[in-house]
């Protein structure tokens, strides 16, 4: 329903059979493999992550054949990346799911969220902690804390700031009606923590021990910032970090393509959900 809505049919995904080999018979195709490489190279280049697969790239290669109302298959990016040594220009992560993803998933936002912190380090002030709260709707970021502590406060700080986001107030029950689920940690199993999601009217659910993929949506963006930033970067300062941390989580909501969202971002999955609301409504 989602690819109907931004007028995106399965066709344009899998692209015409014929086009994938030069030498069958059947139409010509209606772009060279020369011009064909040279929008894949442009769709390449406007993309602002780093490693990203051949499937991303056909996707947005489409979006873009699409304004003169053509498109190709996969197969055919695939084998023309391979002739130019595309595939493996930008190192970086496979980009792939942990198995643990898909069954963690909502069919609405705002229903559970994820929350966890992620140490990374600084030159300056050593190690520092990013605490993260994930839609496991659409995999966005709603919230999240850039500190040197990382006690039971801030990590509650994060959970407050995506109340904030989302529903605009930190007022009793504020929060009602969802889910947010954390390992066990000392700073999700405090009593101030507690407190606060009591206050918020939000339901604390608490993965396994020692099993962090029960928690695989939000370790699933910490394997991509990991990737993606905290591995590329050499922060001087936590305030250096925490604005580049920022630029990339508007970034990766605006922009990271999701398989399992029909590579979409998670904005336009959002988008997506309130169209296809209102036009059941």
């Amino acid at each position: 329903m989602i690819l109907r809505v931004i007028d995106y049919s399965s066709a344009a995904y899998y692209g015409p059979r014929d086009d994938d080999h030069p030498g069958k018979r059947g139409p010509k195709t209606v772009i060279s493999d020369e011009g064909l490489k040279r929008e894949i190279k442009q769709a390449m280049d406007s993309i602002p992550f780093h490693g990203t697969g051949y499937k991303k790239i056909h996707i947005r290669t489409n979006r873009i054949l699409k304004e003169r109302g053509q498109s190709v298959g996969k197969n055919r990016v695939f084998r023309l990346m391979q002739e130019e040594n595309l595939l493996n220009r930008a190192s970086g992560g496979t980009g792939s799911s942990r198995p643990h993803d898909g069954t963690l998933i909502t069919d609405a936002p705002d229903v559970v969220w994820g929350t966890d912190g992620k140490k990374f380090f600084t030159q300056r002030y050593g190690w520092c902690w990013l605490f993260d709260v994930i839609d496991h709707f659409n995999s966005e970021i709603v919230g999240y804390n850039v500190v040197k502590c990382g006690d039971r406060f801030e990590a509650t700080r994060a959970v407050q700031n995506a109340v904030q986001h989302r529903f605009g107030s930190l007022d009793k029950d504020s929060g009602q009606g969802v889910i947010v689920r954390s390992d066990r940690g000392s700073q999700y199993t405090s009593e101030y923590y507690k407190k606060s999601m009591d206050h918020l009217g939000i339901e604390i659910s608490h993965t396994w021990s020692r099993s962090p993929e029960s928690n695989g949506i939000i370790e699933r963006f910490h394997r991509t910032i990991e990737e993606q930033l905290f591995s590329l970067h050499d922060f001087e300062t936590l305030e250096e970090a925490e604005k580049a941390i920022g630029e990339f989580v508007k970034r990766y909501n605006r922009e990271w393509m999701l398989e399992r969202l029909g590579y979409l971002s998670p904005e336009e999955a959002l988008n997506a959900f309130y169209t296809v609301k209102q036009i059941s409504a």
